[in-house]
């Protein structure tokens, strides 16, 4: 019995396969993909499930597959030895799976939970174009008295025709169905041989390693030769190559018209044909243990191997998606660069002149020395005065600066309307951007600012408090330290009265064009405190301006732009689910791939994992 979490693994993975599937059929232009993620889906559940919980090997399944009007349904009557498929000139008669087990005792059918996928099975009679998702079962008719079924180990398959990859009913139909095959008889006929959707087909099975045999049908019986061994040529010698680079080995056989006479009596009169197919079919599968060996280690193959190129439509995705986050970055930093040059290069924060000019006042002495600082404050008078003056003249009046929301705003307009300008200019080439197009014309743009105002709110209370917080701290670094305080204000007097006692001394007896040196004096060491203080300010300024700008950033900025980048993985859409599955599938697949080696190799031994070249001479 297969491990819970095995049963899980196999769940998990046919689930997720599934779903990506069923996202690629949503984009016409990804049918194939779709078709090939099918193949992978119905591996696991079909192959690599019922083979690691244990299934009997038997019975084996052959599926007979090729495009419309290659005559599938007559392969199947001479597989089976009498005719059971309903054969229809009308292309596409056939619509589901019909499966033909041998007469005899009942098969040991899967019983799987997930087998066969959507597909239900029906044991009563319905025709061949009914076209639901169901599978048919009927049980073949005992051979002549005496005779021996050659396939009695074998369920035949009649499948759908492979003629587009969007129809998504019979490719899924078809899928589960060549899964499920150990072997697959490809049926072509000289008119569509090599036709594209078919061949494709024909490729894509053979990358999975399935055992394949080839039956040409419909030529004259001269032409039968010259096409077997052009379709060798021009089909065959561009199949993929095999792990480990071997070209695979598949037989071709020719069936060319056929007469009623020998349709409807395939093991008498068309038993020339039907020997060879019969031979090449049990060549390949010499026993049912090595056979289900062969098809599970090669379906654990393909999808180790191709687990990659599965997930390319998911990447293909995922890198648009990563290009709408690219293009709301970019918007950002401009946004950012905006707000930058045309507010906060401009942006004075003239609160910090109140708060410099408290710094001065805290260099003058309190209480009774303050008597003495108004003295030297008239001695200034002329000095600032003449300051005041020609700084007015020679400085450049302050511009008025645009005030930081309407800065914001337009900067947000300008970031809202680039990103839907790319959106709508990049429509037709994905549905990422084409959703996204969508969203603006139905209020991406309205939520995005409803969005913005939400946050400004917040951001305007913050901006305030650090403002005042700046300001505040650095009065509070001089108030709340009482030594450095008094040092600078007994330094600043001691500088005043030094200067005052100099001029005295040094222009003894003093005449009164000397005494303006002194408030010329006292004048140049307020200026040099104020230069200080100044330089305070400015400091904290360059630091509130780097704040405002962190703050933007952390409170407008990147919310917004964490909004509009996620914005295609919200709202139900697909995105989220495509970046699990990237995740999720390459380590489940590589998981699987080491339980089956293990399971494959405590068996039996595997002679070949490639099917083995037919006899040149095949016998009855």
């Amino acid at each position: 019995m297969q491990p819970l979490d095995t049963r899980a693994a196999v769940g998990e993975l046919a689930q997720d396969l599934g779903w990506l599937e069923n996202y690629c059929r949503q984009q016409p232009e990804l049918a194939m993909n779709a078709g090939t993620l099918r193949l992978a889906s119905a591996l696991t559940r079909n192959v690599i499930g019922p083979f690691l919980d244990d299934q009997p090997a038997m019975p084996l399944h052959i599926a007979v597959v090729g495009g419309a009007g290659a005559g599938k349904s007559t392969i199947v009557n001479f597989l089976a030895g009498s005719v059971v498929a309903e054969a229809n000139p009308q292309a596409g008669y056939t619509r589901h799976p019909t499966a033909y087990l041998p007469a005899g005792p009942t098969f040991p059918w899967p019983s799987y939970i997930g087998f066969m996928g959507p597909l239900n099975r029906i044991s009563e009679e319905k025709p061949a174009d009914l076209d639901q998702d169901v599978y048919q079962v009927k049980r073949l008719p005992p051979p002549a008295a005496g005779g021996l079924d050659p396939l009695s180990e074998f369920v035949i398959w009649d499948c759908p025709d492979m003629t587009t990859w969007a129809s998504a009913g019979y490719v899924s139909r078809l899928m589960e169905v060549a899964a499920l095959a150990d072997l697959i008889v490809y049926v072509a006929s000289d008119e569509r041989y090599n036709d594209a959707v078919p061949t494709q087909f024909l490729h894509l099975l053979v990358k999975a390693g399935k055992a394949v045999v080839v039956v040409l049908t419909k030529m004259r019986e001269g032409d039968a030769g010259p096409l077997a061994d052009h379709f060798r040529r021009e089909v065959l010698g561009r199949l993929p190559k095999l792990p480990g680079g071997t070209t695979p080995a598949v037989p071709v056989l020719a069936f060319p018209q056929l007469p009623q006479t020998v349709r409807s009596d395939p093991a008498g009169a068309g038993a020339k044909y039907r020997v060879p197919l019969l031979n090449q079919i049990l060549v390949q599968c010499e026993t049912a243990v090595a056979a289900r060996a062969r098809t599970v280690t090669n379906a654990a193959r393909y999808l180790s191997t191709a687990g990659e190129g599965l997930l390319d439509v998911a990447r293909r995705d995922l890198a648009e998606f990563d290009a709408w986050k690219g293009a709301v970055i970019a918007g950002e930093a401009e946004f950012k660069d905006r707000y930058r040059r045309e507010f906060l290069s401009g942006e004075q924060f003239r609160r910090f002149d109140r708060y410099r000019e408290r710094l001065i006042d805290l260099l003058e002495l309190p209480g009774a020395g303050r008597m003495l600082g108004n003295v030297l404050w008239v001695l200034r008078t002329p000095y600032r005065w003449t300051r005041n003056t020609i700084a007015s003249m020679v400085v450049r009046p302050d511009m008025l600066n645009l005030s930081e929301q309407t800065v914001l705003s337009a900067a947000l307009m300008g970031w809202l309307d680039k990103l839907q300008a790319e959106a709508l200019a990049r429509a037709g080439s994905h549905m990422v951007w084409k959703g996204i197009a969508q969203g603006f014309e139905t209020g991406l743009g309205t939520q995005a600012r409803d969005k913005f105002q939400q946050d400004y709110r917040t951001f305007e209370l913050k901006e305030t408090d650090e403002l005042e917080h700046a300001g505040q701290q650095m009065v509070d670094a001089l108030e709340k330290n009482p030594a450095v305080l008094y040092a600078l204000r007994v330094g600043k007097l001691a500088t005043d009265v030094m200067v005052v006692g100099g001029v005295l001394i040094l222009t003894w007896v003093p005449s009164w064009y000397h005494l303006l040196l002194i408030p010329l004096g006292v004048s140049a060491t307020h200026q040099t405190a104020e230069l200080v203080a100044r330089g305070a300010a400015e400091a904290a300024r360059a630091r509130v301006r780097n704040q405002r700008e962190s703050l933007v950033a952390s409170a407008l900025a990147d919310p917004l732009a964490e909004w509009l980048a996620g914005r295609p993985a919200t709202g139900g859409t697909s995105f989220e689910r495509l970046q699990q599955v990237l995740k999720r599938v390459p380590e489940t697949i590589h998981r699987l791939d080491e339980q089956v080696a293990a399971r494959v190799a405590g068996s039996i031994p595997l002679a070949a994992s490639a099917p083995t070249p037919p006899p040149e001479h095949p016998t009855a």
